[in-house]
C-alpha cells in the first residue's frame, strides 16, 4: 500500500515551455519501464565540496527569534520521503549517449536561449507526476543536467526548463534559473540508496513545504515561489536543524530513519520549494535497474517518516529576505557554446 499525505505533493516552477530537438530525428523513443544499465552515480558525486550543502551546522549558530513559531506550524504536517513520485530522476551519460537540443519557445524566450548537447540516455525515465523532473549527470564533462517537465510528443522531448551546473560545484544557481523555485540544484540535498545503506548522509538535505512566504528569498535560494504572508511562513532558503541536544540512539528509529535524522542533526535541511505537503526527497527508483527502496520502506509512494521528532528542529537565523536576481544569466564552465544554457532574456527569470 502507497502511502499518501493529506495533500498531494509536489514540485513547482514557471511556466517556460522548452522543445527538445534530436541531431538528426524528431522520432518519439519508446522508454523502458526500467533502466537498460545500472546508474553508477552516487550521492558524493554531487556538489562534495560545497560549502551549502557539506559543512556541518556550528553548534554556535544563532536561532532565529521565530524560531518555535515557525517549527510549530511545520510539526503540524505529516512528514514524508518522496521515493516514487514528485522527485528526481537521476541518470548518467557517456560519450555514446544521444545529445539534443533544447529551444525554448515561450514569448519571453530569445534565439539565443538555446542548451545544446544535451545528453538524455535512451533509458532515461522522468518522474511520473507533472513535473516530469529528470537529471542527467555527464561523467565526461562533470556536469549535470537538469530537466522539468520533461515529456515526448510527436514533435520530439517537451520540457518547461533546462538549465546546468558543474558537478563539483555549489548546488546553486546564482541567478535562480534552476529547476527548483529557489536557484537551488534539483540534484542537491537529494537522499541516496548508497547512503541509506552504509547509514551515512554526508550533506544537507533539501524539503519542501506549502507554508512558503512571499517576498524575495534567503541565502542559498536565489529565487522563491512563496505566497504566504503569514509571519510563522518560512522563506525560501531557509535552513533547519535538528534539536542537537537530543540523544537519536534513544529514539528507537529504523535504520533508514536514524540516517536521516543524524544528517538534519549535523547538517540541517533547506527549504527548496513550494508543494501540498511537507517532504523530503529521495533520488527516484526509478533510475535503478533494480529497486533500491523495497528493503528500507517496501512499496510506498512516500516514505513515512513522522518517527523524527521534527518538533524538535530548529530554525538557524534566517537574515533579511534578498531581492531576486534580475541581471543576465551568469554563466559556469557547463555552460558556452557548446553546451549553452537555455536562459530567458534579460531581467526575464523563468521560475515562478
Amino acid at each position: 500500500m502507497s502511502l499518501r499525505p493529506s495533500a498531494v505533493p509536489g514540485l513547482a516552477l514557471g511556466a517556460v515551455v522548452v522543445v527538445l530537438a534530436g541531431c538528426g530525428t524528431s522520432t518519439p523513443v519508446d522508454l523502458p519501464d526500467a533502466p537498460e544499465q545500472p546508474l553508477s552515480a552516487v550521492g558524493r558525486d554531487f556538489f562534495p565540496d560545497s560549502a551549502v550543502w557539506t559543512t556541518p551546522v556550528s553548534p554556535e549558530a544563532a536561532i532565529d527569534p521565530r524560531s518555535a513559531e515557525y517549527v510549530a506550524r511545520l510539526a503540524q504536517l505529516e512528514p514524508v520521503v518522496s521515493v516514487r513520485e514528485s522527485t528526481v530522476s537521476v541518470f548518467v551519460a557517456t560519450a555514446d549517449s544521444p545529445r539534443f537540443t533544447v529551444t525554448p519557445t515561450a514569448p519571453n524566450a530569445s534565439p539565443e536561449s538555446v542548451l545544446e548537447h544535451v545528453p538524455i540516455p535512451t533509458h532515461a525515465v522522468p518522474d511520473p507526476a507533472q513535473s516530469g523532473h529528470l537529471a542527467v549527470f555527464d561523467r565526461t564533462s562533470r556536469c549535470v543536467y537538469e530537466l522539468y517537465g520533461l515529456r515526448q510528443d510527436a514533435t520530439g522531448w517537451l520540457a518547461d526548463w533546462a538549465n546546468t551546473t558543474p558537478a563539483d560545484g555549489e548546488g546553486v544557481y546564482p541567478d535562480g534559473l534552476s529547476t527548483r523555485a529557489s536557484g537551488l540544484a534539483s540534484t542537491a540535498g537529494l537522499i541516496w540508496p548508497d547512503e541509506l545503506l552504509s547509514g551515512t548522509i554526508p550533506h544537507a538535505l533539501v524539503f519542501s513545504y506549502p507554508f512558503t512566504r512571499r517576498g524575495g528569498p534567503v541565502p542559498p535560494a536565489t529565487r522563491t515561489n512563496g505566497t504566504d504572508a503569514d509571519p510563522s511562513a518560512l522563506p525560501i532558503g531557509a535552513k533547519l536543524v535538528l534539536d542537537p541536544a537530543l540523544d537519536l540512539g534513544t529514539l528507537g528509529l529504523g535504520p533508514a530513519e536514524l540516517a536521516i535524522a543524524t544528517a538534519l542533526q549535523r547538517y540541517g535541511m533547506i527549504l527548496g520549494d513550494t508543494s501540498e505537503g511537507f517532504q523530503l526527497f529521495a533520488v527516484h527508483a526509478r533510475s535503478f535497474p533494480a529497486d533500491p527502496y523495497m528493503s528500507t520502506w517496501g512499496d510506498v509512494v512516500w516514505a513515512d517518516i513522522s518517527a523524527i521528532p521534527f518538533d524538535r528542529m530548529q530554525v538557524i537565523a534566517t537574515g533579511d529576505q534578498q531581492p531576486q536576481y534580475q541581471g543576465p544569466p551568469i554563466e559556469n564552465r557547463c555552460t558556452g557554446a557548446e553546451t549553452g544554457a537555455a536562459v530567458p532574456p534579460t531581467g526575464q527569470p523563468a521560475g515562478g
